[in-house]
């Protein structure tokens, strides 16, 4: 990923946070509402559903009852005719000729007749005489009479009316004792069967938005009347009060699939009416609904979303181009300054950001300025503090050669001592390494006259380092502070080495001796005395070390390493520079230039 990309992402990181927050509370606020409404709903139109099928249950027992009583009426009516109870007591009371029979037969149906095609769902209507005789009206001629019970359960029953299947087709056939009238004894008995459509119809058109099954069970939990036809007269799986118990969804075994039941009242001839609706169709209404609203949302939230996006993009847009105004500033443009287009809160922080630029510019220029002027009188005072004493240490060589020696190497000495004057007076602030060691051997030149043999110098320098820019009289007081601090005070002879190598693009210099040494405890103090501003000892040693801080920064420091009796080593690193082309001033050498 390029630079420019990472500064983008960082620059949206806002935006970004406020597209997420938003896009989170509006989804949560969305699932929340979608959920909530969902549920709402279903619950609602849950119970009305239910409601409106137990409704539709009650209306189709109401209508199967109404036909069941129509039967009943005809039962009725049948079993208090005079006719059949007039001729089924001569049938009964003695044996009769093939001829009265055919008689009495004709008679009965034609009675039978009038109460038969009330209907066109009637297979059979049939009388049968406690003797045995047989009197029936048939749609299909020549087919014998269909019997559900047996003529003992009939009786036994004694006037009431038996309900259940009968043929292969599975038609209704309902039974009755016809009483005497007078004695309420048997002295017949009623058979009908009607087409299983008789009642089957009702049910198939008991068709409503929830499709579903449909079964009429008898007390014996068989199932007498559907509108799923492969079930009927097998028996219901489970008991009827069970289910008008719960009100739960329960798997239904037949329909096999999880379905609602709603359950009628039990009806005059033991019927009971009972609904199966599935769950899924029960509920598909709602999860279209449910569907719709979600579909709807989604759409607010993307709409919620794009405008959302609009709206961050605008807000963030004056924050992207302060913090891009803020890195030009941080880089070093200090004219940059950022556009203020609003002036809501962040308008005004452009502005009042723009008036701080402004103020830190004129600062930053004042104080360059200030240090600039600071930095130049400092150098100038420190290397004025030198002359003074270095010219009494000096003269005062000169005086004592010359009381007592009278020896004329001091023309010698003299001269070296125009060169070092010469040197101190000069005007550059930086010379070369070269012109710098000069100085340095007109200094021992001087110094050798006065200690004799009792100090012997070692020069260890790399030429290469001969063109290298270095602060004017930078070395002499140190050397200075070796011979009068470390190599005088020795009883023996001692050694200076001044060795100055090239490492890398640094120039390192070094100033050791073999006098007396210092302790921790005196480095420490000769530390503090250079970095205390006050204070008239040391002004040599001090005068370098503030030079080299004030011209090249802390990691120019001296570095002071000594031991008792050992000696005394003191470090410094400068930059490799050279002499400018046109300003003067040093530039950087880079190891290429070698």
């Amino acid at each position: 990923m390029t630079e420019k990309r990472k500064r983008k992402l960082r620059i949206t990181g806002i935006r970004k946070k406020m597209l997420f927050v938003f896009a989170v509370l509006i989804t949560i606020t969305g699932a929340g509402i979608s959920v909530f409404s969902a549920a709402v709903f279903k619950q609602g139109y849950g119970k009305i559903s239910k409601v409106y099928l137990q409704d539709v249950t009650q209306q189709t027992t109401n209508n199967l009852e109404n036909m069941i009583q129509t039967i009943e009426d005809i039962n009725i009516q049948i079993l208090s005719s005079a006719v059949i109870q007039e001729q089924l007591e001569i049938v009964n009371g003695q044996e009769m000729e093939p001829y009265s029979i055919r008689n009495i037969s004709k008679i009965v149906e034609r009675e039978l007749e009038t109460n038969a095609l009330f209907s066109s769902d009637v297979v059979s209507l049939s009388v049968i005489s406690k003797s045995g005789l047989e009197f029936s009206v048939k749609k299909i001629t020549g087919r014998g009479t269909d019997l559900a019970f047996l003529e003992g359960d009939i009786y036994k029953a004694n006037g009431t009316t038996l309900w259940g299947l009968v043929g292969p087709d599975k038609d209704i056939c309902i039974a009755k004792a016809i009483l005497d009238l007078t004695t309420m004894k048997p002295i017949g008995y009623i058979n009908i069967v009607y087409e299983r459509e008789y009642f089957g119809d009702i049910v198939k058109d008991n068709s409503t938005e929830y499709s579903g099954a449909s079964y009429v069970v008898d007390r014996d939990g068989t199932i007498v009347v559907t509108n799923h036809e492969k079930y009927l007269g097998t028996r219901f799986p489970v008991a009827i009060e069970t289910l008008r118990e719960t009100d739960t969804s329960r798997y239904d075994i037949l329909n096999d699939t999880n379905s609602f039941y709603y359950v009628g009242n039990e009806m005059p001839n033991g019927w009971t009416l009972v609904e199966a609706v599935s769950v899924k169709e029960f509920y598909k209404n709602t999860y279209r609904v449910i569907g719709l609203t979600g579909i709807f949302l989604l759409g607010i939230l993307i709409l919620s979303f794009f405008s959302i996006n609009m709206a961050t993009k605008h807000i963030a847009r004056p924050t992207q181009d302060l913090l891009e105004s803020m890195k030009l500033f941080g880089k070093g443009n200090l004219s940059h300054r950022v556009e203020v287009k609003t002036t809501d809160e962040i308008g005004q922080i452009g502005s009042e950001y723009n008036r701080m630029a402004e103020n830190i510019e004129t600062l930053i220029e004042k104080v360059y300025k200030m240090e600039i002027t600071q930095k130049q009188a400092e150098i100038d005072f420190l290397c004025m503090q030198i002359n003074p004493h270095f010219l009494y240490n000096t003269l005062d060589t000169i005086s004592w050669m010359a009381i007592m020696q009278g020896n004329l190497d001091i023309s010698e000495m003299t001269i070296s001592l125009a060169d070092l004057l010469r040197a101190m007076i000069k005007k550059d602030r930086f010379v070369t390494v070269e012109e710098e060691m000069k100085t340095v051997k007109d200094y021992l030149l001087i110094q050798g006259q006065r200690f004799g043999d009792k100090i012997s110098v070692l020069y260890d320098v790399d030429e290469q380092a001969y063109p290298c820019q270095v602060p004017n009289f930078i070395l002499q007081p140190l050397i200075e502070n070796a011979i009068i601090h470390g190599l005088e005070p020795k009883l023996g002879k001692g050694m200076l080495c001044v060795r100055i190598k090239l490492e890398k693009d640094t120039v390192v210099f070094c100033i050791a001796d073999d006098g007396v040494g210092m302790s921790r405890e005196e480095i420490r103090e000769l530390y503090e005395k250079c970095e205390m501003n006050e204070t008239n000892q040391n002004i040599g040693l001090k005068n370098v070390y503030r030079r080299l801080i004030l011209c090249y920064g802390e990691s120019s420091r001296l570095h002071i390493e000594s031991e008792k009796h050992r000696g005394t080593k003191i470090n410094f690193i400068l930059p490799m520079m050279i002499k400018g082309n046109s300003s003067g001033e040093p530039e950087l050498l880079h190891a290429s230039s070698h």
